[in-house]
Order: C-alpha cells, then structure tokens, then sequence
C-alpha cells in the first residue's frame, strides 16, 4: 500500500493564497480534485521540503511543491470476482465491455471500500496503468453505478486522446434503452439545460427554457437527448434515446423534466417494486475510429428483460 512509484513531479507556486489541492488540480487538470485530496492526506505532497497533509494548506507565490505518485496498482486491491462484467470485443488499442448494474466506474478519491471498474481494469490489462488519468486509467466516458450497458476502455494513450476528443466533438454515437412513467409522446427531443442541483449536491436539474440565461444558471450546461417511444404499457413506456451531450444523469433529468422520470429512479422519480435500480441500459455505440467504423450493440440484464415481461 505505502510502497511509492520513482515518479516524482516538482512546482514552483506562481500563485498566492490558493488552496494546495485547487492549485495541483489547476496545474494538473488531468486528475481531479479529489483525487489530490486522498494524495495530499496520505502524504504524499510536500511544500517546502516538508511533508503537507492539509489539502486547504494555503500556498505562498514561490512555494516549492513536490509529488510523489502512489503505484496505481497498489492503490488498491479489492475482491472484484463477482463482478458482472462482460468484454464484447478487444483490440490492441481497445476494449468494449458490457457493465452489468451494481459495478461503480470509479471511486471518487484514492481509496474506496468499494471496488470498481478501474480495479477490474487493472486486473484484465496489465499495462493499463499509465493510460489517461492515475486515478482513473482507461475511463474516457462512464456509465451511473446502477446503469448497465456498454463502455468503452482506451487501452492505449493514443487512444484514449482520440475517444476523449470523439466524445467531446461529439462524434460517438450512443443508444439508451430506458422504461419510463406514464405516456409520452410518441417521438420527441429533449433539450433543457443541466445544472447541479442548489441544494442536493448529488443530483442534477433542468433549466426551464425561461431561466435559461438567469446569471443563478451561469453553470448550466447545454443538453439534448432524441428519442421514440418503442412500447408503450398500462402507465410506462419502453423508449430509445439517443443523447447528443454527455452531461451527468442526463437522460434521467430530461425525462423527470417533461414528468415521465424513469421507472426505479430513487432520485429523481421514486423506488419500483419491479426493478431495484433505475431502468437505463446503454445499449449501441457507433463511432469510426482509425478509419474504420464500428457498431456494437448489448442486450439490457435479465432484471431490465424481466421489467418489460412483468410490464407486458
């Protein structure tokens, strides 16, 4: 666990009276916040030739600033043998795999209790470690803990540069199969913006269309999501959505929004007896990459399957 990695980075402090994980997320933005927050705390940071635990320690302009980086590898090592994780196609540049619900993407610092997809990528590909982000290797994109469906995993620098800029010019085609409340209208586009939620910070909201430019909503982010009513039930629908943006529960937000949230969403709609997480599967993506244009599809889990059976 203690054991460190040779890599060693040193700063010269350019700015005054700035939080020391603010200022190391500033100059690094590759890796995020809190993850130099765990790195502070464990000791792995010092300032002045001095070992810094206290990540809100205010830095002085000219502070000498040292980090060492933990082994990713001995981060840690948890029991990820029951994990439902299925791996639909391999390459030497990447990997698509079908999550199953249940398997969190990746802790919010160093060090979680919970195991995540990132320590199932550590234990499938062992070189995995230097790809993207310490805290976060081969994660270009993510799926909700209790979303299940297909992922993809860069397995090289190249590639994960060319996802992450597929992604953010929008050029990955992704295909959600989720079962909403109530009746919508049979086709339609969703495009309110997405901002975090004032009071519960661990959710997000929409921006009506009126408040949109408020400075309150300075923060929002714009948001679309297409979609078409595949089957409709007694007082829930099955439905396609394809999103335009990636923005964190989107689909879940747009569809609480027009007041059809989806069935299990404890968050933003409420708890189903018929599935026990909500119902969003991410079932297509659609990209070119290299030259070369791929599609791959998965079917929902067998608690999705089972949902539309007890619906029908």
């Amino acid at each position: 666990m203690e054991k460190i990695n040779s890599q060693k980075e040193n700063f010269i402090c350019s700015e005054n009276k700035i939080r020391l994980d603010k200022y190391l997320n500033k100059i690094k933005p590759e890796y995020s916040r809190s993850f130099f927050y765990n790195l502070i705390h464990k000791g792995y940071v010092s300032v002045n030739l001095k070992v810094q635990n206290k990540a809100g320690y205010l830095l002085e302009l000219g502070d000498e600033i040292e980090i060492r980086y933990p082994k990713i590898e001995e981060i840690s090592k948890k029991n990820i043998d029951n994990f439902d994780i299925k791996i639909i196609f391999d390459s030497a540049d990447f990997m698509i795999i079908n999550k199953g619900p249940g398997v969190l993407v990746h802790s919010p610092g160093l060090e979680s209790g919970e195991p995540t997809l990132v320590d199932w990528i550590l234990e499938h590909i062992k070189y995995i470690s230097g790809v993207g982000s310490l805290d976060r290797p081969g994660i270009v994109h993510r799926l909700d803990k209790d979303t299940s469906g297909l992922m993809i995993i860069p397995k090289t620098n190249a590639a994960h540069k060319a996802f992450g800029d597929m992604f953010k010019d929008r050029n990955i085609q992704k295909t959600y199969l989720a079962v909403v409340k109530g009746s919508p209208e049979k086709s339609g586009e969703i495009d309110f913006d997405i901002v975090r939620h004032p009071v519960s910070r661990h959710k997000m909201t929409h921006v009506p269309k009126h408040e949109q430019n408020k400075e309150k909503y300075a923060k929002s982010r714009e948001s679309y999501t297409k979609y078409k009513v595949l089957k409709y039930f007694d007082d829930a629908a099955l439905v396609e959505a394809k999103p335009k943006t990636g923005r964190t529960h989107q689909i879940r937000v747009h569809f609480a929004s027009i007041n059809h949230p989806l069935i299990g969403d404890v968050i933003y709609g409420k708890q189903s007896p018929l599935i026990n997480r909500q119902a969003l599967h991410a079932q297509g993506l659609e990209f070119e990459y290299n030259g070369k244009k791929y599609k791959f599809e998965a079917d929902p889990p067998e608690d999705f399957a089972q949902l539309i059976k007890k619906l029908s």
